[in-house]
């Protein structure tokens, strides 16, 4: 399990992000039952989560004050993003994909969330530039789309898009200056053993991805 000194510093919440060795965090687990029923479909739409297994259909973020449920987001590749206020009182999990990421999905929904002053982002385990070669129309679109992102730390090769780049940028043009980046590229990441840490879909992992979550401390 990864985690975030950023959000181990807020002490009324409980996070972690998910590894190969352990999809869902054993911190999660207890009340993993109780998580919203959702379908992550690459977009850009935020779900408010008040209740236990609450259905929300098609969604990518997901945000609760409600202690005691978790709120979660499956990746193998794209960003996953888990934001907390800094007094612990509302907790949110993004999955940004490029798609995500173009459409905008984390300044909508720190809109929703009536900025992001107040908040403290982790991005977690993320495909690297290195290992996430795109079309060269796609980098060409992100390159017009994020002029303000240093060309060299877009693409520091060409067709090699940085996906932390772009989610750190959306966040602090929000408002969020506190951003912690952990956990390394789902793709390339070894342990000291030489053993992959993360599922990847571009490696080949399609049936099975990391979950990444947090909850507010019911007690």
């Amino acid at each position: 399990m990864i985690t975030s000194a950023l959000l181990n510093s807020i002490p009324t919440i409980v996070h972690g992000f998910g590894t190969e060795a352990e999809l869902v965090p054993l911190v999660l687990q207890a009340r993993w039952a109780l998580r919203p029923s959702k379908k992550q479909v690459h977009g850009t739409r935020a779900a408010d989560i008040v209740g236990v297994r609450q259905p929300v259909g098609e969604a990518d973020a997901f945000h609760t004050a409600a202690a005691g449920i978790p709120v979660s987001v499956i990746t193998a590749d794209c960003v996953p993003l888990l934001l907390a206020r800094r007094d612990g009182s509302r907790v949110a999990a993004v999955h940004a994909g490029w798609r995500g990421l173009a459409g905008g999905i984390i300044p909508a929904l720190l809109a929703e969330l009536r900025g992001g002053g107040d908040w403290v982002a982790a991005v977690g385990p993320t495909i690297c530039p290195s290992c996430y070669e795109v079309s060269p129309e796609l980098a060409q679109d992100f390159a017009r789309r994020f002029p303000a992102i240093a060309a060299e730390e877009l693409l520091p090769r060409p067709r090699h898009l940085n996906l932390r780049a772009v989610a750190a940028h959306q966040l602090r043009t929000a408002g969020v200056e506190a951003i912690d980046q952990v956990g390394g590229c789902t793709c390339c990441a070894r342990d000291e053993h030489g053993a992959r840490v993360y599922r990847s879909y571009r490696r080949g992992d399609r049936n099975s991805q990391q979950h990444s979550g947090l909850f507010i401390r019911p007690d």
